[in-house]
This record gives C-alpha cells, structure tokens and sequence, in this order.
C-alpha cells in the first residue's frame, strides 16, 4: 500500500489531477443537428438493423455431430481465439465514447450517437464466438500460453483515454486499420465457409463490422483536413505503430505469432478452415493481410498522409 510521502504516489494523484483538468465535462448548449450526416446515417442504420445472436441465428440446424471430433476440437479453439480478439471491442469503444463525451463538450453528437451503439454490437458478437466454441465442444478461457496471451492482451482502452494521443490518431489506428483488417478476415471467411449456421453467424458480424469501418473513415474524412502539423504525424506514428508492433506481432493472424505460440491454433484454423467452419487459410490470410495495408495506405495518402513501409522477416516489406 501507498503511503502519503511516496513518490510514486504523488505522481500517480498528480497524473489524475491533470487527466481530470484535462476531461472536463460542458453540457450546453445540448444540440442535436448533425455535422457529419453521413456518421448520423451510419447511426440510423444501427437503429434499423438490429439481431439477437439467441434468435437470428438458427442454431436449431447447427449439427456438430457431422464432423469428425478433430474438426470439432478445431473449430472449438478457433472460435475461442476469435473471441479473445473481439472482447477488447468492448471497453474501446466505451472508453472512446467517455473521451468524446468529456473532451468535445456539446460538439460531435454524431459520433457520440453512433459509438453509443457500438459496444452493444461488439457484445453480441462476443457472444456469438462463444455460442460457436460452446456448440462446437466448450469454450477455452485462456490461451494457456506466455506468447500468445501477450499478442491478444493490448491497453487500447486506455489509449482512447490518453489525451496526448489525438483522438483520430486512435481512430485512424484501430478503427481504419485494425478494423479494415477484421472485416477483410471475415469476409474471406464468410467466402470460404460452407455450414450454413456459421455463415449466418458471420454476415451477422460482417455486417456490424462494415459500419463501423465507415465510420472510422468518415470520421477521419471530416477531422484530418483540419490537423495540424503535429496532429497529422501522430496519426501515421500512431498507424505505423499499430501495424509493426501489434497486427505484424499476430494480433489478428495466428501465423503471424512467434514460432512457439503458434501451435496448436494454427492446426486448429487450418482444420477449421477445411471443413469450412469459418476460417481462412494462411495463404488467403497473406492476401487480405497484403491488400488490407495497400487499401489503408492508398486511402490516408488521398489526405497527403505518407504511411511508412514495414519489414517483416517473413512478409518482406509491407
């Protein structure tokens, strides 16, 4: 325990003491017309579409005694993993709504509508992933591995709430790119599988997904022509980042993990992906990790932002 004369102390109230100075709350005048219509559409569409992961999905045809154990046990570890990578969703988006609503004051309704809705969806998807592992023989907690825990387990929440991060430097990181990424994933797995449950499942998700890589980019549309100088390096620092120190690290593509973390997801994904239960190969993985950052640098060089190459020893140069 801390005690009143301790330095680390001190420190930590004056850190709180300047977050606090930092995020103070203004609540009027309270509008509501849009600034960036086309986020207020996004939201509207979240409105419309809305699914219950118990209901729309016709888990009553799901038949899991159709494949052999080995392609359960696959498939019940791949959906685990994928669980893992969809839980930080949620604190993200809600400590990303908790810094609008303190920092903007009365300004960017839009946004604070739309990522209200957010942490819902990234809710039923969890439980979608979980629904699957637990039909598919039981759902695993933990990765029960150093190296893989430490490529799932990333402070983004926190970073939403780090001020001296722009806020379209988070935005632009993991709803432009990490976003992008995922929702490639799921369609090229939507496009290599066959059960007719686990497609639903997938479309589902594709489709909340969707939205919320328009809206990272719509946002970043209507905020990065205004940056300054310092506020547009962060954004491709912040990107940059991102893409070297956590996806290359394989946050979202097993093969990517070290050698001795890999194993046995990546048999399992392989198996999954062979009885089309929802995964993509490594090689199909390659091409939408491949396409996923062309796509993102083409798009932030529209707005004159250079992304820089990364080197990977098994990708080469990205």
């Amino acid at each position: 325990m801390s005690h009143p004369g301790d330095p680390d102390a001190a420190r930590l109230l004056r850190a709180y003491q300047a977050q606090e100075q930092r995020f103070v709350e203004r609540r009027f005048p309270l509008e509501f017309a849009p600034e960036v219509p086309a986020i207020r559409e996004l939201y509207s569409q979240a409105k419309g579409f809305r699914w219950n992961p118990e209901t729309d999905i016709p888990w009553d045809r799901f038949e899991p005694v159709r494949y052999a154990k080995e392609a359960r046990e696959a498939a019940r570890r791949t959906w685990s993993r994928r669980a893992w990578g969809v839980y930080p969703g949620l604190m993200e988006s809600t400590a990303l709504l908790i810094r609008f609503c303190l920092e903007s004051g009365t300004l960017g309704m839009d946004t604070k509508l739309f990522l209200s809705f957010r942490p819902a969806e990234e809710a039923k998807h969890l439980e979608v992933c979980h629904l699957l592992a637990e039909r598919l023989g039981g759902y695993e907690p933990d990765p029960g591995e150093a190296g893989l825990a430490r490529a799932s387990n990333h402070p983004f929440a926190q970073a939403a709430l780090d001020a001296d991060v722009p806020v379209e430097a988070y935005i632009a990181a993991l709803g432009a790119l990490d976003d992008q990424l995922d929702l490639n994933l799921y369609l090229s797995h939507l496009q290599q599988a066959r059960d007719e449950v686990v497609r639903t499942a997938l479309r589902l998700i594709a489709g909340d997904r969707q939205r919320h890589v328009a809206f990272a980019w719509t946002f970043l549309g209507s905020r990065v022509p205004g940056l300054d100088a310092r506020g547009r390096a962060s954004v491709v620092a912040t990107v940059h980042d991102l893409l070297g120190q956590v996806i290359l690290a394989g946050y979202r593509n097993t093969w990517l993990l070290p050698a001795g973390s890999r194993e046995p997801w990546l048999a399992a994904e392989e198996e999954t992906a062979r009885q089309g239960l929802g995964a993509s190969t490594v090689a199909q993985e390659r091409s939408v990790l491949r396409a996923t950052v062309a796509q993102v640098r083409e798009r932030l060089a529209a707005w004159r932002l250079a992304l820089p190459r990364v080197t990977h020893p098994e990708l080469g140069t990205l």
